[in-house]
């Protein structure tokens, strides 16, 4: 169990294409990169400046600082802006692009802290991108989570607490990622922080049972 915490520089960054739920962390600072893995999902969040996505054959997205992406398939980053990626292998889910992000979540996480699924799961079971919004001040419980989990900081500050181990700095720009079972809590200070962060594997969301066209169809009236 370990995490890690680094600043967003361009190309591979956390490589977890082994574990469980094969992910990576890619970043971007300049110039263009290309991917071209077809069963692979790459969820994104832009930090600054202007960024365009290039995919399917020349469809064009100029994305701009505060923007999410999710993104089947092959496609093209280029522009002078920074974002930070998160590639799910041996996934395709829905192309979308959104945002930009408000500033705090909608449903209820732990201890007061707020978050909003900007990319939810198409089946049960799928990646999820979440934000993730603390209050000034909050100091998480200790907590641990099934899968790794990596992640971004949009703004704020605040620190990453681990039973035995330094305290480790969040501020904007920074990304990180924790491995499965790895205790830790944030804590946030008097501006609050902001966090987007990628899940690779989910256990809500919708399903040929749980289907909301489904549910709302009445064969007998």
């Amino acid at each position: 169990m370990k995490a890690d915490f680094k600043a967003i520089q361009n190309g591979l960054i956390f490589d977890q294409s082994t574990c469980m739920y094969p992910s990576r962390l890619i970043g971007h600072v300049s110039g263009e990169q290309s991917f071209t893995e077809e069963f692979t999902h790459t969820f994104g969040f832009v930090h600054d400046g202007q960024l365009k996505i290039t995919y399917q054959n020349g469809i064009e997205i100029t994305l701009v600082k505060g923007m999410h992406i999710s993104v089947a398939g092959a496609f093209k980053i280029s522009g002078t802006g920074s974002a930070c990626l998160f590639q799910r292998i041996g996934f395709r889910g829905l192309t979308q692009f959104g945002g930009p992000v408000e500033k705090t979540g909608r449903l209820g996480y732990i201890d007061n802290c707020m978050n909003s699924i900007l990319v939810s799961p198409p089946r049960v079971g799928d990646p999820v991108l979440n934000l993730l919004s603390f209050p000034p001040n909050v100091n998480q419980t200790l907590h641990v989570h099934p899968s790794i989990r990596l992640g971004t900081v949009v703004s704020g500050e605040g620190v990453c607490v681990s039973p035995g181990r330094p305290e480790v700095p969040l501020q904007a720009g920074k990304v990180f990622i924790l491995e499965e079972a790895y205790p830790h809590n944030f804590r946030s200070f008097d501006n609050g922080m902001l966090i987007i962060a990628y899940h690779p594997d989910s256990d809500v969301g919708p399903s040929d049972q749980q289907n909301p066209m489904l549910s709302r169809t009445y064969r007998e009236f």
